[in-house]
């Protein structure tokens, strides 16, 4: 079945086993400026992908 990323309604497959960290980078973005959403809720940069999984990355905006 494999995993999905979506990034601004745009979906990307990404590699199970990898971290989430890992698939942002091999997809072009700075992890750093994200939020990553499995089933509602956030989870680590670190969190291994599994089979099955739907993340959502959700920018982070800041200001001053």
């Amino acid at each position: 079945m494999g995993a999905r990323m979506t990034i601004g309604g745009e979906g990307h497959e990404v590699p199970c086993g990898a971290t989430i960290c890992d698939a942002a980078r091999s997809l072009g973005l700075a992890p750093d400026a994200f939020v990553f959403i499995v089933g509602g809720s956030p989870v680590p940069m670190d969190a291994p992908i599994s089979d099955g999984m739907l993340i959502m990355a959700v920018r982070v905006a800041s200001g001053g």
